[in-house]
This record gives structure tokens, C-alpha cells and sequence, in this order.
């Protein structure tokens, strides 16, 4: 487990409660006894998980639910003989660990109440299949924020060990202040954020109203400037060259070869309307660009309504939708 020397103590319990957990699923007669202490304790049956020691959120789904069963782990100890011998075998010369004690499971409670706020946050910004370049600063803040808050626990060992986890944290972001902004920009181009939640996010970690804040507001608010100025000039750029190329090819070509050109691309031999409009729209979004930024950021924010099919908001494809509207920025 990745989580420093100082957890030396908690990888020793997470091992304690694997060997629990590797003795109940070694065979199926031991399954059916660890199942009826379940049953007699009126303890929501489910199956154990037993991680991958390589990879750390195997090991937490292992013990957040070894901890639901906790109760028939410890009448396992009071009650099975088999059990507690398993725990005085030899493994390499040396006593089994366990079975697990109380501090144990305390310790374990402490660990998971770190180990689920970054599970969480390697859920949502290792998905594959989806975007989540939008998420990522909603993460770090949340790690952040969570860490702070478990660092004033009442729970001494707790907060000690959310101060060395903050250390940690602060040493490579330095408070979120060496934090790349594009990552910041990608939550703002969530329709359903905006500057909205960036905004939150400044004020729950430097204070509402307060000088760091209205910094770091100022600051995203002159890349997405910047960005957009240089994206705006691209296109118009590219646009420009587009029409002289096109007004070139139309006063020499002759209308044979026109014709073979459109039959080339598959085109209609005739001016469009709507090409027309097209290009007109486009003639007036670059003349009123630098407004489409602002528009964006000054209209209400999306609300996700819940559907039937259970189909998540689709940022790309709200951008797609909104790309006549937002040209640039889509």
C-alpha cells in the first residue's frame, strides 16, 4: 500500500484481515460456518473480496467489507476452534498474523476513512470509456477538502494521520497554488459548472471573498481569455484563406473543371441557400467573438435531469449540439 512509512502499522492490520479473509474462502464448509454467524447476527449477507496486494484499492474494497462483518469475524474467535488454530500455523517460519483484534479494527476503520476519498477520485479520473478531464479539479478539491476536515478529527490518531496526508498532498500541489489551471478550464467547460463551481471551489479553500480567491478568479478568467483570442484568430485565420482560395479557383477555373471537382466531392452542382446563411453566420460570429465567451459564462448553467434509461449527462455531445451557438469554443 502506497501510503508512506508513517502506515507501516495500518499495512500490518490490512494483512491481519486479509488472513481472516483468506481463511473463511479457502473452502466451502468454512464459507458455510463463517455464513451462519452472519445469519445468527442478523448481519446483511454478502460475499468477502480478497484484494491483490499491488493494488490498494483491491485492498480497500477488501476491508470496507470485512468490516461489515466484523461481529462474525469476532464470533469466528469465541466460537471456532478451526479458526483459531489457523492462526498459530507457521507460514515460512513464522506465526500467522492474527486474528484480528479490536485495535485492529479500529486501525482499519482509520485507514478506510482515508482510503475511500482517493478510491473514490481513481473511480472517476481512470474511467475509459467516458471524459473526465472535467473532473479531475473536482477531485483534487475534494481530496483536499476532505483531508483538512479528517485533520481536526477528534480522533487524535486520525488527525495525525490526515496532517501527514495533507503534508504529503501540499508538498506536490503547494495548496492547489502550483496547480495547472487548464485543469481548472476543463471543469468550466462543463455546461453544468461553468465559473460557477470554480468559484465554490476557491471560496471552501481560501474563504469566501477573499484575496486568494478573487486571485485565482481573475487568473482562469485571463486564460479563458487568452485562450479564446487565440482560437479565434485561428479560425478567422484559416477562414479568410479558405474564401481567397476559393475566389481564386472560382474566376479560373473553367466550368468543366468546376464540374469535375464537384463530382469528385460528391457536392451539388448549384449555390445553396443555406451554405448562404452559413457563411454569413460565421461572417458575424467573428465580428462579435470576443461576446461568445461572455455569453457562455453569463447564461444559466445546465441542469442534468434524471432519465429513464439512466443515461449520464454527455458533455461532448452537449458541446456538439452547442457548436452553432459556440463556435469557437466547441
Amino acid at each position: 500500500m502506497v501510503l508512506g512509512g508513517k502506515f507501516l502499522h495500518l499495512r500490518c492490520c490490512a494483512h491481519t484481515i486479509r488472513n481472516g479473509v483468506q481463511y473463511v474462502r479457502a473452502s466451502s464448509k468454512r464459507l458455510e460456518a463463517f455464513e451462519k454467524k452472519v445469519e445468527s447476527g442478523k448481519m446483511t449477507s454478502g460475499s468477502l473480496s480478497l484484494d491483490c496486494k499491488t493494488r490498494w484499492n483491491s485492498t480497500y474494497l477488501m476491508l470496507t467489507r470485512a468490516l461489515k462483518f466484523r461481529l462474525a469475524f469476532d464470533r469466528m474467535e469465541a466460537e471456532d476452534k478451526l479458526y483459531n488454530d489457523y492462526f498459530c500455523e507457521t507460514v515460512e517460519g513464522k506465526k500467522r498474523i492474527g486474528p484480528p483484534s479490536k485495535d485492529n479494527w479500529d486501525e482499519i476503520e482509520r485507514l478506510v476513512r482515508f482510503l475511500v476519498i482517493f478510491y473514490n477520485s481513481t473511480v472517476v479520473v481512470s474511467a475509459s470509456s467516458t471524459v473526465s478531464s472535467y473532473k479531475c479539479y473536482n477531485e483534487i478539491v475534494t481530496i483536499e477538502r476532505n483531508l483538512l476536515a479528517l485533520s481536526t478529527n477528534s480522533d487524535l490518531k486520525l488527525s495525525l494521520k490526515a496532517e501527514a496526508m495533507r503534508d504529503k498532498f501540499n508538498k506536490y500541489w503547494d495548496g492547489s497554488k502550483k496547480l495547472n489551471k487548464m485543469l481548472i478550464i476543463a471543469s468550466v467547460f462543463d455546461p453544468r459548472n461553468k465559473m460557477k463551481f470554480a468559484s465554490l471551489c476557491f471560496d471552501i479553500l481560501y474563504g469566501k471573498d477573499s484575496v486568494e480567491s478573487k486571485e485565482l478568479t481573475r487568473a482562469v478568467n485571463k486564460v479563458l481569455e487568452n485562450l479564446f483570442n487565440e482560437y479565434n484568430a485561428t479560425i478567422v485565420g484559416s477562414s479568410s484563406q479558405s474564401q481567397t482560395a476559393s475566389s481564386s479557383q472560382s474566376g479560373h477555373e473553367s466550368q468543366g473543371d468546376l464540374n469535375q471537382k464537384m463530382d469528385f466531392d460528391s457536392d451539388i452542382e448549384y449555390q445553396r441557400v443555406d451554405t448562404m446563411y452559413n457563411e454569413l453566420v460565421n461572417e458575424i460570429v467573428f465580428q462579435d467573438a470576443s461576446s461568445e465567451l461572455e455569453l457562455y459564462l453569463k447564461e444559466k448553467v445546465e441542469t442534468a435531469k434524471a432519465n429513464q434509461l439512466g443515461i449520464k449527462f454527455n458533455v461532448l455531445g452537449w458541446w456538439r449540439i452547442s457548436s452553432p451557438k459556440y463556435p469557437i469554443l466547441a
